[in-house]
C-alpha cells in the first residue's frame, strides 16, 4: 500500500518527455517514475581531484626541469620512464 508522496520540480520540457515515455510503457506517471528509479544504478565516483592535482604539481617540476635542461643548467635528465609512468595513472583517473 503506497501511503506517502515525494514531490519533485521538472522543467516542461523534462515532464514532456516523462509523460510520453510513460505512455509508451503504458504505465502511470507514478509506475514510470517509481520503476526506472529503483532499476537503475548510479555510478558516484570517488573524488579523483587530489590525484589530479598531485600529478599536475609532478608535471609542473617537469616543465620546471625541461626549462632547466633547455637553459643549460642540468645536462641530461632521462624522463621517459617517468612520462610512461604519468601517461598509466592519467589513463586510470579518466577511466
Amino acid at each position: 500500500m503506497k501511503n506517502t508522496d515525494i514531490h519533485i520540480r521538472v522543467t516542461e520540457n523534462e515532464k514532456a518527455k516523462i509523460l510520453r515515455k510513460a505512455e509508451k510503457a503504458k504505465l502511470t506517471i507514478t509506475e514510470y517514475i517509481v520503476k526506472s528509479s529503483l532499476n537503475s544504478n548510479i555510478i558516484v565516483e570517488a573524488d579523483k581531484s587530489q590525484y589530479i592535482n598531485e600529478l599536475r604539481r609532478i608535471g609542473n617540476n617537469i616543465n620546471q626541469i625541461t626549462k632547466k635542461v633547455n637553459q643549460g643548467i642540468v645536462r641530461e635528465v632521462n624522463l621517459k620512464e617517468t612520462k610512461m609512468e604519468l601517461n598509466k595513472i592519467w589513463q586510470l583517473l579518466s577511466s
